[in-house]
């Protein structure tokens, strides 16, 4: 049976929709409670997210690939009630729980066993192996291995109990930090995007992008770019923003001319950006302003201008591979023209306004995105085009869809607090720190690079929140005790975390988008690397350079930024990804030539990043004998044929 009815007939809901709609109602219920009526106690409102989140994790998430018998659906139901009873457990008595130090008693240790279990698998379900597998192996390290760990990693002798009383039976572990942050950042925010998609605000976006960009050279591939900048700021995951945007403009940009996997990539490049371009950042700027104690204005003006970079770079590659192929821009006829689009639609940006605006001020995340909710309705009732689309079904649809999105976050959440815990227990960041720091000898650009793999490998898989969390515990410590700024630190943590989507083996969102476009994997998820240039040199940049954050006086913000700019197009140029003319395409340099102008191109970028006025100049002249060898060694420029 169908669970929408034909049109004017009454909508007919089956069974799983009735519990999936009544769990998100009552949650949403909860969390309303908790900020308009009374304040709930942290381990109350952590419980019941946590149960609620375990419970629809085993009744709507199969363990595994082959359609659950009747066996396996008894079983995990079961497993779902056992989700809410372990979570009630503390919920109900958390002030006796957690003051029974000494005098825990098996009732509460067989809990806490449960707890972790059920967390892993459901995990598991929800997000994938890669983050269960990552805490089991934390989990293990003070039980097991950990004493017979060489130097500096050997941890002393841990009891079971003992772990298992940090990691469930206090306020820390798994209903720790991590599931907290999530609650209160991000679970309201993930509303807020399923209610702006709902309410015409997203359409509006792609209809805005498709009038600004594309009558231009590449147009498919700009309105793909400047799309997914709009869906970011909405979404707070780069595979979300794929799937939902590469349907349209993946398809539009290989009518255009665009290769398979190049408008895989082009998707796949631009939806990872949008998470880490403000004001929200996949609501990492809101845990980074918790979590370094800055307020969030400051955080997006840090964040500015490395996320313009970001799109500065993805604009020039599709710009130039239109060049290169001879593409022409969407006929005027097929476009809108901006200003009919902004009149019809415009508002929709005025809740995002409000977002950054009392955000600003000093509104606690939750009341702002309650107001940004309540003026995004506002503005689609204004609208005559989105009017339609304001009713209480809709409404309804959108709370279930949001806490459907928000169900592998919150168990991603109390997973990633499996690691915190264990982290906090054994002092292992700050082993960690200190391993970083003597494996560089004291180098900046070692340590950089070091930390830069490690955000790579434990950003696999993981949504940009949960990301963000693990790393500012492991790696960002590592990096400020090496001289980086703070903000430069946690910066630099969420930009090579989120370009493990982009960053071949293990790169989802460009896997997602090369099996819409129909393309090779691995081909598409190194066009993909290619295109985030810029999320791979820039943080490198405002770790050496805190005026490409806009941090300093202004000379050194002018000289940050520029260095940042140009540094960044002399390694597209080195990797081919730009180039300095059009007659690059049609009057190629000769192959020894070109050899030595991308070698130039790359020697340029390094001495430009390195700091000192010396590798300034060094840098700038590198960059301007590349761009003089057109003109002098073209053999077209000199009067000769090709």
């Amino acid at each position: 049976m169908n669970d929408v009815a034909a049109p004017g007939s009454a909508r007919v809901w089956s069974r799983p929709e009735i519990l999936k709609t009544s769990l998100a109602l009552g949650l949403f219920m909860v969390s309303l409670y908790d900020i308009l009526i009374s304040d709930l106690d942290d381990a109350v409102i952590r419980g019941v997210f946590l149960g609620f989140a375990l419970f629809y994790a085993f009744a709507f998430y199969a363990g595994g690939q082959k359609e659950r018998s009747p066996l396996a659906w008894g079983m995990d139901i079961l497993a779902g009630l056992l989700g809410l009873f372990v979570a009630f457990y503390i919920v109900l008595d958390f002030e006796n729980v957690f003051s029974r130090a000494g005098a825990i008693t098996n009732l509460d240790y067989a809990i806490a066993a449960c707890a972790i279990i059920l967390v892993l698998e459901a995990t598991r379900r929800t997000a994938g192996l890669a983050l269960p597998l990552l805490s089991l192996i934390f989990l293990l390290y003070p039980l097991v291995y950990g004493q017979w760990l060489p130097g500096l990693l050997k941890t002393g002798t841990y009891s079971i109990q003992r772990v298992l009383t940090l990691q469930y039976l206090s306020p820390e572990g798994i209903l720790g930090s991590a599931l907290g942050v999530t609650i209160e950042y991000v679970y309201l925010f993930v509303i807020y995007g399923a209610i702006l998609n709902r309410t015409g605000a997203i359409e509006f976006m792609d209809d805005l992008a498709k009038a600004m960009c594309g009558a231009s050279r590449g147009g498919s591939g700009k309105i793909a770019t400047v799309s997914s900048l709009f869906m970011g700021l909405a979404s707070g995951s780069a595979v979300a923003n794929v799937v939902s945007q590469g349907v349209f403009t993946i398809p539009m940009m290989r009518r255009e001319g665009f290769s398979p996997p190049k408008a895989a990539a082009i998707e796949a490049a631009s939806s990872t950006g949008g998470q880490i371009m403000p004001p929200v950042m996949g609501a990492a700027a809101f845990l980074m302003a918790e979590f370094t104690r800055t307020p969030y204005s400051q955080i997006i003006i840090y964040a500015i201008m490395p996320g313009l970079l970001f799109y500065f770079t993805i604009w020039f590659a599709v710009h130039w591979e239109a060049v290169r192929t001879g593409m022409k821009g969407l006929p005027k006829d097929q476009l809108q023209p901006s200003g009919k689009v902004m009149r019809e639609g415009g508002l929709h940006f005025m809740s995002i306004l409000v977002i950054v605006g009392m955000m600003g001020v000093g509104y606690s995340m939750a009341t702002t995105v309650l107001v940004a909710i309540v003026v995004a309705l506002a503005c689609a009732l204004v609208h005559k085009k989105s009017r339609a689309q304001v009713t209480l079904m809709n409404l309804i649809d959108a709370l279930r869809e949001g806490f459907q999105d928000s169900i592998s976050l919150l168990t991603s959440a109390a997973c990633a607090g499996i690691i915190i815990g264990v982290v906090v227990q054994t002092a292992f960041g700050l082993k960690i720190s200190t391993l970083v720091i003597d494996a560089s000898m004291g180098q900046l650009w070692i340590a950089l690079i070091l930390c830069a793999i490690v955000c790579l490998i434990l950003g696999m898989g993981l949504p940009t929140q949960i990301i963000y969390l693990t790393l500012a515990v492991l790696v960002a410590p590592a990096i400020v005790k090496m001289g980086v700024t703070v903000a430069g630190a946690h910066l630099f943590i969420i930009y090579f975390g989120m370009m493990s989507m982009v960053t071949p083996p293990v790169c989802f969102a460009a896997f997602a988008a090369a099996g819409i476009a129909g393309a090779n994997l691995m081909e598409t998820g190194w066009e993909s690397c290619k295109l985030s240039i810029a999320g791979l040199v820039v943080p490198f940049y405002f770790a050496y350079h805190p005026g490409v954050l806009l941090i300093g006086d202004w000379p050194g913000i002018v000289e940050g930024v520029s260095r940042a700019i140009i540094g960044t197009y002399l390694c597209g140029v080195g990797i081919g990804l730009f180039v300095f003319s059009d007659k690059d395409f049609s009057a190629p340099l000769p192959k020894p030539a070109r050899y030595f102008r991308i070698a130039l191109s790359l020697v340029g970028a390094v001495l430009l990043c390195a700091p000192g006025n010396a590798t300034l100049v060094s840098g700038l002249a590198c960059s301007l004998a590349a761009y003089a060898m057109g003109p002098l060694l073209r053999p077209h420029d000199r009067g000769q044929t090709i």
